[in-house]
């Protein structure tokens, strides 16, 4: 009994667990991303991912498949809006995490605005 319970307990987390990838840069930089999260949880159709820096990105849904961007730099509490630059795909998944979705997808991003430019592209799944 006790073996089933770590089993389900292993799979439980390696299923919360954010899976990304790609090469993305903000500001001629290298971005590390180290997590991401479903848009919803903000109120958009997409998904923001996060920095090791502390930056966030946050890639919306438009009815065309653009990416609509808009970057937080550190710290701040409102982003910087950098319009339709880029390709987006995004699709649910069969899993939630505290009654979110989880959601997977890519992102194929060359923006350039208001002094902030994002370029790259990047993978994602299980953001929640």
């Amino acid at each position: 009994m006790r073996s089933w319970i770590g089993v389900v307990a292993v799979v439980a987390l390696l299923g919360c667990t954010n899976k990304l990838g790609g090469d993305l840069t903000l500001d001629g930089e290298k971005v590390e991303i180290e997590s991401c999260r479903n848009g919803s949880v903000y109120g958009f159709r997409g998904v923001e991912v996060s920095a090791k820096s502390g930056a966030r990105v946050r890639v919306a849904a438009t009815p065309t498949g653009e990416a609509h961007v808009f970057v937080m730099p550190k710290g701040a509490e409102t982003g910087v809006e950098l319009g339709a630059c880029g390709s987006f795909q995004v699709a649910d998944q069969k899993s939630t995490v505290n009654d979110v979705r989880n959601v997977e997808g890519k992102a194929s991003l060359d923006c350039s605005a208001k002094g902030i430019a994002v370029k790259g592209s990047f993978t994602f799944e299980n953001c929640h």
